[in-house]
């Protein structure tokens, strides 16, 4: 099953006892073995962070419940490896909303930044359209 599938599928109890389980394990710990389907992290790619704490060995799917909608979603141990390593995300961050909230929220500040630029544009139009009249 891909990931996007897995992801927007609703979860079963038994899935979200299960997740619950991965998220106790200390992914710090040399003598812990990283679970079927984890990530291994690339500590390399973590020394962006500013901290004193020890960096995670391994990402495991993590439950999420969404801040806006309240529906449960996984947050797959290759999208927290990409959120750590590749956008360089803070260690101490997590996903608070689900992927349909988040692109509702992308969607309306893009909206908002086209209407903001836009009456940037009209009122720049009507100053210079008042200089050259001379008021």
């Amino acid at each position: 099953m891909s990931i996007k599938k897995r992801k927007h599928k609703e979860l079963t109890d038994s899935q979200i006892k299960h997740l619950k389980k991965l998220s106790q394990l200390d992914r710090t710990d040399i003598n812990q073995r990283p679970p079927k389907g984890s990530a291994l992290a690339d500590q390399s790619e973590l020394v962006h962070n500013n901290t004193y704490e020890p960096f995670p060995l391994f990402y495991v799917d993590k439950l999420i419940v969404c801040r806006n909608c309240s529906k449960n979603e996984v947050w797959t141990a290759e999208n927290q490896k990409w959120w750590y390593e590749v956008a360089k995300g803070n260690i101490f961050s997590e996903a608070v909303k689900c992927c349909k909230c988040r692109k509702k929220e992308k969607i309306a500040k893009s909206e908002a930044r086209r209407v903001h630029l836009e009456g940037i544009e009209k009122k720049a139009t009507s100053l210079s359209r008042d200089k050259s009249s001379g008021h």
